[in-house]
């Protein structure tokens, strides 16, 4: 069992949190994690977002990373093309 910390909130995020638990037949503290998961990626996600905005916006970097890009790109198969990739039965 994981361990547990209690943590205070407002009674009206208490309340939702309950109701929330409730419709997915789950605990408080399941939808509370969850909730946090989201809010944790979803910030990643925008970081990482406003960081590509910001590096296609600077034209003189945008061009360094498309050319560092084809580089890497020329050496997806560099060597391996003797060892075909096996992409398994789609089917399963």
């Amino acid at each position: 069992m994981a361990s547990t910390a209690l943590i205070r909130v407002d009674t009206k995020t208490r309340d939702l949190l309950a109701k929330m638990a409730e419709q997915d037949q789950t605990s408080i503290g399941e939808v509370a994690a969850k909730a946090v998961k989201k809010l944790d990626r979803d910030r990643f996600w925008k970081s990482y977002n406003d960081a590509y905005a910001k590096l296609r916006a600077d034209p003189e970097a945008w061009a360094e990373y498309e050319a560092e890009i084809r580089l890497w790109d020329s050496t997806l198969m560099d060597g391996l093309e003797e060892y075909p990739y096996d992409y398994g039965d789609e089917d399963e």
